[in-house]
């Protein structure tokens, strides 16, 4: 990711700091998520359909750079997308 998104998010929190992710998901595909998340602070909600999940999760971070980590960790899932 690029320089200018770890800027951002240098102005606008103050590390350590607790950090909300939003993903959505292939069902198939939830417990990689979870697992590469690797928290337990995680809420989960199916689609009307169940092809898809909301994973929403919350993790106490030291840097500008664990926050791209995690993103970076989630490009290889099939079918994600980050809100």
């Amino acid at each position: 990711m690029s320089d200018k998104f770890k800027a951002l998010l240098e102005e606008e929190y103050i590390f350590p700091t607790e950090f909300y992710f939003n993903f959505i998901v292939p069902t198939d595909q939830v417990e990689t998520v979870q697992d590469l998340l690797g928290t337990d602070r995680v809420q989960l909600t199916p689609s009307r359909n169940n092809r898809y999940t909301s994973v929403k999760a919350w993790m106490k971070l030291s840097s500008s750079e664990e926050v791209v980590y995690v993103y970076e960790k989630m490009r290889g899932i099939p079918g994600i997308i980050a809100l």
